[in-house]
C-alpha cells in the first residue's frame, strides 16, 4: 500500500522499516556500578570494621559527608540496603543498622546452610571433572590472604565471594540470588564476629571444602560445610556487641 508523502509516494512497509530504525532499545546499555551501589556497598563495610554497629541510627548527612557525595544517593542506598534487610526505618527514629541477636544468627545460619548443602549437592552433579572448582579454589585462596588483613572488611568480602562462589558452582541461578539476598546481613554479622581467632581455621576449613568437591566426596563436603557454618552459633554475639559498645576505660 502507498501514502502520500511530500514530494511523492512512497510504500508503507519503506515507512515501517525506517520506523524499526527509530525505535527505542527493549534493553539499556550495561552501565558500571552506579554511586547508590557503591554507597551501598561502602555502608556495609564500614560495619564489618565496626564503625557501625547493629541498632546504630545511620544519619544520611553525616554518610553524604563522609563518602563525599550528595545525599540522593545515599538515601536510595539506604533504601536499598532496608530493601535487603540490613537498614531497618523506625518512625521518628530514622534509620538503623540491623539488630543482631544470638536467636537471629542462629535461624539466619540455617537458612544459610540449607541453601549451600543444596549448592553442594547440585555442584556435584554438575557435569565435568575437577577444574570446574578453579575459581572456587581461587576464592578461597583469596580469603586466606584477606583474611590476614588489618582491615577486617578484605576478610568479610573475601569470605562472602568465596560463599558466592560455591553457590554459583551448583549452576542454579535462583539458589544464589536467594544467597546473595543473605550476603550483606551475614556481612554485618561477619564484622560484629571478626574479633574470634578463627580466621586460620576458616581458611583451612574453605580449601578442605573445595579438595572435597574436587575428588566428589560429597559426604566430607557437607559434612565439612556443617562443621564450618555451625561454629558461628556457638559465638555470642549479644555479649560480642556489649564488648563493642563498653567505653574505652
Amino acid at each position: 500500500m502507498a501514502v502520500a508523502v511530500r514530494g511523492g509516494w512512497a510504500r508503507e512497509d519503506a515507512l515501517a522499516g525506517t520506523a524499526s530504525l527509530a525505535e527505542p532499545r527493549r534493553l539499556l546499555p550495561v552501565q558500571p556500578r552506579t554511586m547508590v551501589e557503591q554507597a551501598a556497598e561502602a555502608i556495609v563495610a564500614a560495619a564489618a570494621r565496626g564503625v557501625f554497629l547493629p541498632g546504630d541510627r545511620l544519619v544520611e548527612a553525616e554518610i553524604a559527608r563522609d563518602l563525599g557525595i550528595s545525599r540522593v544517593p545515599v538515601r536510595e542506598a539506604l533504601r536499598l540496603l532496608e530493601s535487603q534487610g540490613i537498614v531497618v526505618s523506625t518512625p521518628y527514629k530514622g534509620m538503623r543498622l540491623m539488630q543482631v541477636s544470638n536467636r537471629g544468627v542462629a535461624e539466619v545460619m540455617r537458612v544459610r546452610l540449607a541453601l549451600e548443602t543444596l549448592a553442594v549437592t547440585e555442584a556435584l552433579r554438575a557435569p565435568g571433572g575437577a577444574e570446574r572448582f578453579a575459581p572456587l579454589r581461587r576464592a578461597a585462596e583469596a580469603h586466606a590472604v584477606a583474611a590476614g588483613s588489618a582491615d577486617p572488611a578484605e576478610g568479610v568480602a573475601a569470605n562472602e565471594q568465596f560463599h558466592a562462589e560455591l553457590c554459583r558452582a551448583s549452576g542454579n541461578a535462583p539458589l544464589l540470588a536467594l544467597w546473595q539476598s543473605l550476603a550483606r546481613q551475614l556481612a554485618v554479622i561477619w564484622g560484629l564476629a571478626r574479633q574470634r581467632p578463627d580466621a586460620a581455621v576458616s581458611s583451612r576449613e574453605h580449601l578442605a571444602l573445595v579438595e572435597a568437591l574436587e575428588r566428589g566426596d560429597a559426604a566430607a563436603a557437607t559434612g565439612i560445610l556443617s562443621a564450618h557454618v555451625g561454629r558461628h552459633c556457638d559465638f555470642d554475639y549479644e555479649a560480642a556487641l556489649r564488648e563493642r559498645r563498653r567505653p574505652p576505660r
